[in-house]
């Protein structure tokens, strides 16, 4: 076993070969993701691509409370604070290649996700082929509340959710469980924790020599180990969240909830009302856009957005708020919704000049 800092790797022996095992490390940050972890998952991705031994790729946190909390933002913050715009440049670099490679990997890439999962460690899970998640899961999207925006791919995904649903989970940072992710298709199957042991020893003792499709065989064993989860809460609001998150303007959504007699409703425009004005805007922007584009296109607006958010007021006086000091009351600037406007917003849409994103 070789031995990163907060990530491990293994390879565990196979019947015809072996099966890499990545694992997360890092309870005292529940795998908050740093960027030497982006770099040595990298660097081991390239490693085991050329390996033709290895049957496929197994991700997994080392503790049951989270898979991944996402990226760094602690490390982020403090670049900012000190001027330092090439640490900011590099983390979202490398952090979006790592995406892209993770979803074009030539190898069976299995995520197993439990606990609280969100950023960056949905992007380091959900675009990888087989999503497989615990009765544990805690979803969310939350970086509105710290005045940035759902990135790692979450125009894509996000986009991609039935109806209005990645819509509502973008702007609220609303947390959703396992039943959630399945009725929204951000995961494929749902295990119990204890079987996860089982299900890893089956797929180290599978014959894949002969298989024709590798991918439908993993697949078979995942579905033979899911379990029926409870019924989505989120199919039962699905008329709601359809109705009133259609708008194409957040003061549209914002009006529409505010009208809705349901406490839900009610509850809802409290919390957008929370959350960044310019985050709001700029998320339900790219979320429309993301609809009709790739995962790659998506990757490279959002690098061109992280780029302006990385030296916004509000990225900075959010994570203050909620990270450095936890006093929970930001100071959004602009504070009222109606002061953001759309031309301001279209900016962080524009290509950053220098330093593009280059996938490959």
């Amino acid at each position: 076993m070789t031995i990163f800092n907060d990530v491990l790797f293994s390879e565990e022996e196979a019947r015809h070969g072996f099966l890499g095992v990545i694992t997360l490390n890092k309870p005292q940050a529940y795998n908050a993701l740093s960027h030497d972890m982006i770099l040595h998952i990298t660097q081991q991705l390239e490693h085991w691509s050329k390996n033709k031994r290895l049957l496929a790729v197994m991700i997994h946190s080392a503790f049951e409370k989270a898979f991944c909390a996402g990226g760094d933002i602690r490390s982020l913050y403090d670049a900012g604070k000190r001027g330092d715009s090439e640490a900011l440049r590099a983390f979202f670099c490398d952090e979006y290649r790592m995406i892209h490679r993770i979803n074009i990997y030539p190898k069976p890439w299995i995520s197993f996700i439990n606990g609280i999962t969100m950023g960056g460690g949905v992007g380091i899970s959900i675009h990888g082929r087989h999503r497989v998640a615990t009765e544990t899961l805690r979803f969310a999207m939350p970086e509105c509340a710290i005045g940035f925006f759902p990135d790692v791919g979450g125009s894509y995904f996000l986009s991609r959710c039935p109806g209005e649903l990645g819509t509502y989970l973008g702007l609220t940072g609303a947390s959703i469980n396992a039943a959630d992710a399945l009725y929204c298709g951000l995961i494929d199957h749902c295990i119990t924790a204890e079987n996860y042991t089982a299900v890893k020893m089956q797929l180290l003792d599978t014959d894949f020599s002969n298989a024709v499709d590798v991918n439908k065989v993993i697949a078979d064993i995942l579905k033979q180990h899911a379990i029926k989860t409870e019924e989505s809460a989120l199919a039962e609001k699905r008329e709601l969240i359809d109705k009133h998150f259609q708008g194409n303007s957040v003061e549209a959504i914002l009006r529409s909830l505010q009208q809705e007699p349901s406490p839900w409703c009610q509850e809802l425009a409290v919390i957008l009302q929370q959350k960044s004005p310019f985050s709001l805007k700029v998320t339900l922007a790219q979320l429309r856009r993301g609809k009709a584009l790739s995962l790659d296109a998506c990757l490279q607006m959002e690098y061109n957005i992280a780029q302006h958010f990385s030296v916004s007021k509000d990225f900075y006086e959010g994570v203050r708020a909620q990270i450095i000091d936890k006093d929970k009351t930001p100071h959004w600037q602009p504070a009222p919704l109606d002061a953001v406007r759309d031309d301001a917003v279209a900016v962080y849409f524009d290509s950053v000049a220098t330093n593009e994103l280059e996938l490959s």
